[in-house]
């Protein structure tokens, strides 16, 4: 049954932050254009779990356009195959066609800001793609290493960013006048800077890239380092949903027939709206079912 506490919970996800949070932590922004020029249009069909909340709010902005959502094809956890989600309750399962932005073989922590766009810290890149220089707690120094050789203003500019923001009120003059804070024009700049850098990154190991996606994308697994979360996570944008399915475990109420009858017509009502082809009601155990008869793997 869904109560006031769950709209105020599921309304926290995803931990959207800014475009220079990212740019801050030295993560790598993945935009439908430079990976199109890379995969070219990649179509797939896919699995995405959100709860009853999304449909109304976040499903629309996304239908047909370059904002991606977090899929995956693969599941050994019995959390997703049961229809729970990842940052969420859960509670629908759509089947869902698009188009592959990034395809990893596990939980790719992708995170998500304010424009839409999607960042991969260059921890989980290198492990996908097998560039081993990236692995570890050293990899974003690294990375931005092979930035500032790509863009010679880049590593000034991100030195007097971060200085900027050490600066205390109760700091000498001088010191304020040397790392003054940064405005919105300066802040822009870096920003499209950092972005034009990783995408000429992106493209200089274009082979490398393709080729791991297209493995993940094909013959789909989990790997061990990442195995605790027991799935895999694909990338996808210019979604379609084709097929979805309620869970009744998660979004009704046992000892309420009336009010979950209630909840669960006015999600396929909603649902209705967005989805080409069917709409199934059914408990947790027949989630494995709808995806595996849809070419997933549970």
């Amino acid at each position: 049954m869904i109560y006031l506490k769950d709209i105020l919970l599921e309304t926290k996800i995803a931990h959207t932050q800014k475009s220079l949070q990212w740019v801050y932590h030295g993560f790598i922004a993945m935009t439908p254009k430079v990976m199109k020029q890379i995969m070219g249009d990649v179509p797939i069909t896919t699995f995405h779990n959100l709860d009853w909340f999304a449909i109304q709010k976040q499903l629309p902005k996304v239908l047909g356009s370059k904002k991606s959502i977090s899929t995956y094809t693969s599941d050994t956890s019995n959390r997703l195959s049961k229809g729970g989600g990842v940052q969420t309750k859960g509670g629908v399962v759509l089947e869902v066609e698009g188009k592959v932005l990034v395809a990893g073989t596990e939980d790719l922590a992708s995170v998500p800001d304010e424009a839409g766009r999607r960042w991969l810290s260059p921890d989980v890149l290198g492990k996908i793609v097998g560039m081993n220089e990236f692995k570890g707690e050293a990899g974003s120094f690294k990375f931005r290493k092979e930035l500032f050789k790509i863009d010679k203003k880049l590593e000034d500019m991100l030195f007097k960013y971060k200085t900027s923001l050490l600066i205390m009120p109760e700091d000498k003059p001088e010191v304020k006048e040397r790392f003054p804070l940064f405005t919105g024009k300066q802040k822009a700049e870096l920003i499209k800077r950092w972005i034009d850098a990783s995408n000429k990154f992106l493209l200089k190991n274009k082979k490398k890239i393709r080729k791991s996606f297209e493995d993940n994308v094909n013959n789909p697994k989990i790997t061990t380092f990442m195995s605790k979360y027991g799935y895999n996570e694909l990338l996808v944008y210019d979604i379609k949903v084709k097929d979805a399915y309620i869970v009744i475990d998660i979004l009704g109420d046992p000892n309420d027939y009336d009010a979950t009858e209630s909840v669960l017509k006015k999600i396929k009502k909603d649902l209705k709206r967005y989805t080409k082809g069917k709409i199934f009601t059914g408990f947790a155990d027949g989630v494995k079912k709808f995806v595996k008869q849809r070419g997933g793997k549970v």
